[in-house]
């Protein structure tokens, strides 16, 4: 008797899925009122820190270094950003935070002055390594030529942006139906009624 072999089905299968990182900003401006006593108080490499400050779920201070954050840059005032999420010292972190940073210097009207924005990249902030920032961030005679406001301060504003883990996301997972049997069942029962009619001539002598 003959036999249908059905030939083993194929199934295609898909899926789809998204890797993103998630980040969280804040801000925070810093004004530097009576600008002129702030000069040849602290000397080159020290610096004046504000007040802490929250952004992207983690805390900060800015450092503005006066009188130049080392002497081949003591003719510019620099800016630091400082992580200080360690309850007991103002500038150690418990773990380390990844973060990109931009410093803004701000006109008498509060809008950003485009020639003194310095945007960093993405860097770590840990106990080892608490700060990051900008050693030459304007010339001190060219903020107090024409960016130094009436009342002898200026400002600069400071956005933070934190990385948070990386996350994974299955989308969409699909399995097409297998194919149709359909034309399987036509050539079985053609088949079956081949035989038949076979078996029909043979033992009767006529066509069934």
């Amino acid at each position: 008797m003959p036999s249908y072999s059905n030939p083993a089905a194929v199934v295609d299968s898909g899926s789809m899925s998204s890797v993103f990182t998630e980040t969280e900003s804040g801000w925070h401006v810093v004004k530097i009122e009576r600008y002129s006593q702030t000069k040849g108080v602290l000397g080159v490499g020290a610096c004046f820190k504000s007040t802490v400050f929250s952004a992207g779920g983690h805390r900060w201070r800015i450092g503005y270094y006066a009188d130049g954050y080392a002497d081949d840059t003591d003719d510019c005032i620099g800016f630091e950003l400082f992580l200080v999420d360690h309850p007991d010292h103002d500038d150690a972190a418990d773990d380390d935070v990844k973060a990109k940073f931009v410093f803004t210097l701000l006109d008498q009207a509060g809008q950003p002055v485009a020639a003194y924005t310095a945007a960093s990249e993405v860097g770590t902030f840990s106990s080892a390594v608490p700060s990051w920032g900008f050693e030459s961030f304007i010339e001190r005679t060219e903020l107090e030529s024409k960016y130094l406001h009436d009342d002898d301060s200026f400002s600069v504003r400071c956005d933070v942006t934190v990385y948070k883990d990386s996350r994974r996301e299955n989308l969409i997972t699909a399995t097409p139906p297998p194919p149709s049997r359909s034309c399987a069942r036509v050539a079985v029962r053609l088949i079956l009624w081949l035989i038949l009619l076979v078996a029909c001539r043979v033992v009767f002598g006529y066509i069934c």
